[in-house]
């Protein structure tokens, strides 16, 4: 049995051969899904398609940098609590801190820390969520890494949750086995990749209780099949693809990822 951590299978990319996917994943042996929610637009959606399958899960968040005008300021906080707390939504997510869109469309330095404190005020009220309503959280952090280590470390001790495809160095990845420890390393299709030597290394590093899987499809498609759009059945290749990395059976690694995020995500 294998479970998908992170998908978005409401989008719009599933949307002329939805049940194809779904026969495909359950055949893979994938048995359960968290689908992951990026705005307060798609909310209903991430709950609705939970409410349609028993074994779809979902989670509520407000990503990093999807909406540059999404404020703490501007958001109804009442409304985006009410959201997470409906039936079937077992963490907030995705959200976080992504600075790499700052260098992407060439913000002057005012702006782009304007942008940063955006980012990191929009984070923090969605952690303070989280301890409060007891749910964990499944982040997004790309290019952010020392502002996780340097500001967030003591609010984040206070939460649970999954670093949703895992990026970074020694010293990151130290950091969240060392100092979270209720956090879990998920790890996605780009451990395949042919340049992904240092991820490989990193994951391999990661102990088995701490491991996660998924697809974040229609994203990151691993090998061989790279190119094409991503789906929950690949996460088979990911395990498969982490079981050669750790020496480990296929089935050892399908029961502990599976094992752990049935612990995190209480499903």
């Amino acid at each position: 049995m294998l479970i998908d951590s992170h998908t978005h299978l409401n989008f719009k990319d599933y949307s002329s051969d939805f049940d194809q996917v779904i026969a495909r994943l359950l055949e893979a042996g994938v048995k359960k899904v968290v689908n992951i929610g990026t705005s307060m637009t798609d909310a209903k959606e991430v709950i609705d398609l939970a409410g349609k399958y028993n074994w779809i899960y979902a989670a509520v968040g407000l990503h990093p940098n999807d909406d540059l005008k999404i404020t703490q300021e501007n958001i109804d906080w009442e409304k985006f609590e009410k959201l997470v707390v409906s039936p079937k939504v077992v963490a907030i997510g995705e959200c976080g801190l992504d600075y790499s869109r700052i260098k992407d469309k060439g913000l002057r330095t005012n702006e782009g820390g304007l942008e940063i404190e955006r980012q990191k005020k929009l984070f923090t009220k969605q952690i303070e969520l989280a301890e409060k309503l007891s749910l964990p959280m499944s982040l997004h952090i790309r290019d952010a890494q020392e502002d996780i280590i340097n500001e967030f470390a003591e609010k984040l001790q206070k939460v649970s949750g999954a670093f949703h495809c895992f990026s970074g160095d020694q010293k990151y990845l130290d950091f969240i086995l060392n100092t979270l420890p209720n956090f879990y390393v998920s790890i996605a299709g780009n451990i395949t990749f042919r340049n992904a030597q240092q991820l490989r290394d990193l994951a391999k590093g990661v102990p088995l209780e701490r491991l996660l899987i998924e697809t974040d499809c229609p994203f990151l498609t691993p090998e061989p099949n790279r190119g094409k759009r991503n789906e929950p059945a690949n996460v088979k290749i990911t395990a498969q693809k982490l079981a050669e990395i750790k020496n480990l059976s296929f089935e050892e690694i399908s029961e502990a990822t599976t094992k752990n995020a049935e612990s995190l995500f209480k499903i």
